[in-house]
């Protein structure tokens, strides 16, 4: 019987491979989406482009940003024998790393975050307690086909008003 070794990869590293795909991507659009409001006037907003090296140089950098400070993030968390990394984890890296100036802005898209989140949730319960009653897709379905149906007979039945 042969056994296979793999070579040992830790998480870490997996992540750092698979994520530059990502990562361009993500750039990318930040690029496209923040340059444009870059530009002092509007006459050359969309004139405003990076060239494939800067743009490759900016991705590294918000990699190894990245980087660093999840792994910054990870060792408080370990340090407080926690298994998850929370947002005040995260806090405490970027100021840790000294980014403590970014922690406000994080805090308010945090906020925005868990009110989407929140929203989310409640649209969820609202469709799972339709009608003050649980329902499931099926019976969703079935609902929605019999208020289409009712709609049609509704409209096929009443005289052309048009002039």
């Amino acid at each position: 019987m042969r056994i296979c070794r793999f070579p040992r990869v830790s998480l870490s590293d997996l992540i750092v491979r698979s994520a530059p795909n990502r990562g361009t991507a993500t750039v990318q659009k930040i690029i496209s989406e923040i340059l444009p409001q870059l530009s002092p006037d509007d006459s050359h907003a969309n004139d405003m482009t990076f060239t494939k090296g800067a743009r490759d140089l900016l991705i590294q950098c918000s990699m190894e940003f990245l980087r660093m400070l999840s792994s910054e993030s990870n060792e408080i968390s370990e340090k407080e024998s926690k298994k998850t990394i929370a947002v005040e984890h995260v806090e405490a890296a970027l100021k840790d790393l000294g980014f403590g100036d970014y922690v406000e802005g994080i805090r308010s898209v945090v906020g925005e975050w868990k009110q989407v989140q929140t929203k989310r949730v409640n649209r969820g319960e609202r469709m799972k307690n339709f009608g003050g009653v649980q329902a499931t897709e099926e019976e969703l379905a079935a609902m929605q086909a019999q208020l289409f149906g009712e709609a049609k007979t509704k409209m096929e039945g009443e005289p052309d008003s048009a002039v």
